[in-house]
């Protein structure tokens, strides 16, 4: 899921710059909008992907730990 959101993601930006051929001369700051976009717009995004992933192998990986042993489990806490 995190995969396909990510792809999906960084492949829309040569999709939407294919569709608009006018937001290619676009520049903000001086920049031009692509680069501007893949430093402000998807490194967050990718951020936040890289943290949900964190987050539930976290959560699974405490599953699996009480499924196994979840009398270790319960006297850890």
């Amino acid at each position: 899921m995190c995969l396909a959101f990510a792809v999906a993601v960084i492949a829309s930006l040569p999709v939407v710059m294919a569709l608009l051929p006018a937001a290619r001369k676009v520049t903000v700051a001086g920049l031009p909008l692509t680069l501007v976009i893949l430093g402000a717009g998807i490194f967050p995004v990718l951020m936040a992907v890289g943290w949900f992933y964190n987050r539930q192998a976290s959560q699974l990986e405490a599953r699996f730990i009480d499924l196994v042993d979840p009398v270790r489990r319960r006297s850890d806490d």
